[in-house]
């Protein structure tokens, strides 16, 4: 709690219960001939989220187009080290891709913003 202008204030903490995501990149499965066999996830790690609206000016900030049902807007807890170019995430049996990842100011937390490429079936 804080003493804000000698108003008792409780900090807002977020437990991120809405889901987990798994990141990690995609590999090319090959057989002994090293002919493409198909694809599988390699994690690097997981994070715990809340789903967060996707508002408009995300929209055309990010580029992540007007079909919301296929994309998602999530916070999690800040790591560094994450790339976006590179990473893909899991939630549910679904892959998708990180169009962009946007930190909080003081670091702490960071918005995911996704686009469903498809089932994690597809690509095992």
């Amino acid at each position: 709690m804080e003493l804000l202008g000698g108003i008792m204030m409780k900090r807002k903490l977020s437990n991120f219960n809405d889901g987990v995501l798994h990141y990690g990149t995609i590999k090319t499965k090959r057989n002994a001939l090293k002919e493409k066999v198909g694809l599988e996830f390699v994690e690097s790690g997981f994070l715990f989220f809340d789903f967060k609206q996707i508002r408009q000016e995300d929209t055309e900030i990010y580029d992540i187009g007007k079909d919301q049902t296929s994309n998602l807007k999530v916070q999690t807890y800040y790591i560094d080290g994450i790339d976006k170019n590179i990473q893909k995430v899991v939630y549910k049996n679904d892959y998708y891709e990180v169009k962009n990842i946007d930190p909080s100011n003081d670091r702490k937390t960071m918005f995911w913003y996704l686009t469903k490429k498809g089932s994690l079936n597809e690509i095992q």
